[in-house]
C-alpha cells in the first residue's frame, strides 16, 4: 500500500467543480463578517493570540524526493521565520529519522497535528493498525497537539481497511483509533479529529464517527473566501456534532495554465487572498486553519500542474509574496505571551465604520497590553481565470469613528511592509483607504494630555 503522503493530493476534476458550485451561496448565517456602516454597540475583540494560534501550514517532511528534503537549509528556518505554531503531516510507521524533525520543531514551539491513516507504512503490503498508531504517537507525544483520522478516502474507492472500503473501512479504523488513543495514559489528552472528506457531500455517507473535532477540507479555487457557506458547516458537523471545526487543508495554487477545472491564481493575488482566508475562517469560528502547503514540491516552470504550485515557497525555497504577506501579518499581530502570562480577557471597543463599507470585512483583535488591532479588507476575487490577469481593485474610502479615547492610531499594510503607513494622535475620526488585502489599524486606548 502507498502512504498518506503519496496519495494526499489526489483530486478529481469533477469534485473541484462540485466544490465551486457549493461555494456559490453566501454564508448568510454569519453577518458579523460584513463591516456595517454603523455599530449598534461596542464590539468584543478577540485575543491576538487566538488568531495567531489559528494559523497552521501543511508539510510533508517524510517526502524526501521533494523540496522537503532540505529540512535544515529551507524547511525549518522558513517555518520559524513565518512565525506559526502549528503544522499538519503524516509519517510512515518506523520512520525514526523524520520523526526526529518533529521533535526538533516542537522545541522551537511548532507542534504537529498528526494524520493517522492505514497507508502510513514503510513496507508495501503493510498496514498501520491503531495499535501501531498509538505506539508511534506515544514515542513522539511531546511533538503532538492533536491526532487526525484518515485522509480523503471518499475519492479513493480502491482503499480498504480490514477488507472494507469507504465508508465502513474508515468508520471502523476511526473507532478503533479513538478508543486506543483515549485508553493510553500518554495520549489520552490529545484531541482526535475526524477523517477528512475531499467532497463535503460524502460526509453523509460516513455519518457520525468517534472524534473530538470536526475536520474539513475546502479549496476555494479562484473564488473569494466569503463563499464558504452553511452547507459546508452543516455537513461537517455530521461527523462530530456541535464540536469545533478545524480546516486541515485549504489554499490556492499558482499554476495559472492548469488545464483542469481547478484553476490557479497568480502569486500576487494569492498574497492578497491567503491572509484573508485565515481572517475569514477565524471570523466564522473555525478553531484552526491549515493552508496547503509550505513549499512547491517539484519544479514546473510552465505553471500547468497545480500539484506543484500550492506552496507559500517556491521549489528553490524563495519566498512567494503570500509567504511575505502572512509573515508580516503574524509579526504585527503576535503578542508577547510568556509562561508566566496571566489569563487575558479581551475588551470591547466602541467604534463605527462608515463611508464605502459594502464588501469591506474586518476582524477586531486585542493584545495583553490593551492595544487593539482592527484589520480591514475588501472581499474581492482579484484574478480573472479566463484571461489570467489580475483585476485592479479601486480603493474604498472608509471612515473609522472612535467613540472612546484613543491616544495613538497607526496604520500598516503587511502585504507591503511591517513599517507604519500613517500616525494619528487623539483623532476621533480617521479616513482609511481599503484595498483587497489587509489594512491593520493599531489603536492605543487612552488620551494624550
Amino acid at each position: 500500500m502507498l502512504g498518506f503522503n503519496q496519495y494526499r493530493r489526489l483530486r478529481l476534476a469533477i469534485l473541484r467543480t462540485t466544490l465551486l458550485a457549493l461555494l456559490g451561496i453566501l454564508l448568510i448565517s454569519y453577518p458579523v463578517f460584513l463591516a456595517p456602516s454603523t455599530q449598534a454597540k461596542p464590539e468584543q475583540a478577540h485575543s491576538a493570540d487566538s488568531f495567531i494560534d489559528s494559523i497552521g501550514v501543511a508539510v510533508h517532511l517524510g517526502s524526501q524526493n521533494t523540496a522537503y528534503k532540505h529540512y535544515e537549509k529551507i524547511i525549518k528556518p522558513r517555518l520559524q521565520e513565518l512565525g506559526i505554531h502549528h503544522i499538519r503531516d503524516g509519517l510512515a510507521f518506523g520512520d525514526r529519522e523524520n520523526q526526529k524533525k518533529f521533535h526538533d520543531l516542537a522545541k522551537v514551539g511548532i507542534k504537529l497535528t498528526f494524520v493517522r491513516d492505514p497507508r502510513d507504512v514503510s513496507q508495501p503490503g503493510d498496514v498501520l493498525t491503531p495499535e501501531k498508531a498509538v505506539k508511534q504517537a506515544t514515542s513522539m507525544v511531546e511533538s503532538l497537539v492533536a491526532i487526525e483520522g484518515p485522509n480523503e478516502w471518499d475519492i479513493q474507492s480502491h482503499l480498504q481497511y480490514q477488507g472494507q472500503n469507504f465508508p465502513e473501512g474508515v468508520r471502523r479504523f476511526q473507532a478503533e483509533l479513538y478508543r486506543k488513543i483515549k485508553a493510553n495514559k500518554s495520549t489520552d489528552h490529545l484531541p482526535i479529529l475526524s477523517p477528512s472528506m475531499a467532497n463535503p457531500d460524502h460526509v453523509t455517507l460516513l455519518g457520525k464517527v468517534a472524534c473530538d473535532i470536526n475536520n474539513m477540507h475546502i479549496y476555494p479555487g479562484s473564488q473569494i473566501p466569503k463563499e464558504f457557506n452553511t452547507r459546508f458547516i452543516q455537513n461537517t458537523k455530521k461527523l462530530c456534532g456541535n464540536k469545533p471545526i478545524i480546516i486541515t487543508e485549504t489554499g490556492y495554487h499558482n499554476a495559472i495554465h492548469e488545464p483542469r477545472n481547478h484553476k490557479g491564481i497568480s502569486e500576487q493575488v494569492a498574497a492578497k487572498l491567503i491572509p484573508r482566508l485565515f481572517l475569514e475562517f477565524f471570523n466564522r469560528g473555525i478553531q484552526r486553519t491549515f493552508v496547503y502547503e509550505l513549499i512547491d514540491e517539484h519544479p514546473n516552470p510552465k505553471l500547468d500542474d497545480k500539484e506543484k504550485h500550492f506552496g507559500l515557497l517556491r521549489y528553490d525555497g524563495s519566498r512567494k509574496p503570500a509567504f511575505i504577506a502572512l509573515r508580516n501579518l503574524i509579526t504585527l499581530l503576535k503578542d508577547s505571551k510568556t509562561k508566566s502570562s496571566k489569563a487575558f480577557t479581551p475588551q470591547h471597543l466602541d467604534y463605527q465604520l462608515s463611508g464605502s463599507t459594502f464588501n469591506v470585512h474586518h476582524t477586531l483583535l486585542q493584545k495583553r497590553n490593551g492595544i487593539f488591532y482592527l484589520v480591514l479588507w475588501q472581499d474581492f476575487p482579484g484574478f480573472n481565470v479566463q484571461n489570467k490577469k489580475e483585476i485592479i481593485v479601486v480603493k474604498k474610502q472608509v471612515f473609522l469613528t472612535l467613540n472612546e479615547p484613543v491616544s495613538h492610531a497607526t496604520t500598516y499594510q503587511p502585504n507591503d511592509s511591517i513599517y507604519p503607513l500613517m500616525h494619528y494622535e487623539n483623532e476621533k475620526k480617521i479616513s482609511l483607504g481599503i484595498l483587497d488585502y489587509p489594512l491593520v489599524v493599531e489603536l492605543v486606548p487612552g488620551k494624550n494630555e
